[in-house]
């Protein structure tokens, strides 16, 4: 799976036109994953629904917070043991990184699950909102810890040499969240609970992808 990066021999140049392309497509996947969300609840449930996902961003803000923290900070003590020739370290480190993170959004994420209406209305969410809240809530934040384990393993992955992987993790799971929304929404009628299992099963996919490199 290694797209054959050597960081420590390779000229920098080189070295930089291999990590930029697949990272900048990465993170225009991303992109596409969130817009395509919002461009097929609008259309295909109405404009209370896409007000409810709004609401809902915080919780996903905050996973990819935690995700960038713990993927930045443990892929730059991980990259120091590299450089030193402790790769049986550098795993620890991530193993760590990976397993805490994990914990604390999982904790999170039975919180909010429970609280989800005390939640929702903490969040900003009127009344009349408050169902569709719940409801998306209710099918798409007991899959935050696969959405961590993608934002987090995107920067270990690309430690391990191999932007080129990280990068189809993030275009699958917008593939799949784009295909299953349309499936979801427009075909199955799904409503809520189907734009959030879509978004839910393409980010699985995509961390179960990180979690078996």
């Amino acid at each position: 799976m290694k797209d054959s990066i050597d960081f420590g021999n390779m000229e920098i140049p080189r070295l930089f036109r291999k990590l930029l392309i697949p990272t900048v497509l990465g993170m225009v996947f991303s992109a596409v994953f969130v817009i395509t969300d919002g461009i097929f609840v609008g259309k295909g449930i109405g404009s209370d629904a896409l007000a409810a996902v709004n609401i809902t961003a915080p919780l996903f803000m905050i996973t990819t917070g935690i995700g960038l923290m713990f993927g930045v900070g443990a892929s730059v003590v991980a990259s120091i043991h590299l450089s030193q020739g402790k790769r049986k370290v550098a795993s620890i480190n991530i193993t760590q990184a990976l397993a805490f993170s994990a914990l604390l959004i999982l904790v999170l994420s039975a919180l909010c699950c429970y609280f989800a209406e005390p939640i929702g209305r903490l969040l900003g969410s009127s009344e009349r909102l408050l169902p569709l809240v719940v409801e998306y809530m209710n099918w798409y934040v007991p899959f935050l810890v696969f959405y961590l384990l993608l934002s987090a393993g995107m920067f270990y992955i690309r430690l391990d040499g191999s932007p080129n992987y990280a990068m189809m993790c993030n275009a699958v799971s917008a593939i799949i969240n784009i295909i299953l929304d349309y499936v979801f929404i427009f075909q199955l009628g799904w409503g809520m609970m189907g734009a959030a299992f879509a978004t839910s099963l393409g980010t699985m996919v995509g961390g179960l992808m990180t979690l078996i490199y």
